[in-house]
């Protein structure tokens, strides 16, 4: 498997956090994000770039990273709707 450059304590919080993920080439990415860009962001993180290109290349990833984060989201809410059953839709339904 390949790793993301990150500590230890990075590395912990991002997965309790849900914001790792592994490809299909078995590395470690952030949603929505290839293995390059992931490790791009994280550096951006770690050291924000001077570069002003560089910052809104951040930016950019930073918004598929959240993207992606939602789309997940959205589906696991879904996904725990219908099994819940007819009920529990229609309550939920309601609620929006």
């Amino acid at each position: 498997m390949k790793m993301l450059r990150i500590s230890t304590q990075r590395r912990a919080q991002l997965s309790s956090e849900n914001l790792l993920a592994l490809n299909s080439r078995n590395q470690e990415i952030l949603h929505g994000l290839s293995f390059d860009e992931s490790q791009f962001l994280i550096d951006c993180g770690e050291d924000p770039p001077a570069d002003t290109a560089d910052r809104e290349r951040c930016g950019d990833l930073i918004r598929r990273h959240e993207r992606a984060r939602l789309r997940i989201a959205t589906a696991d809410d879904e996904g725990s709707a219908s099994e819940a059953g007819p009920a529990a839709r229609s309550r939920d339904s309601f609620m929006l």
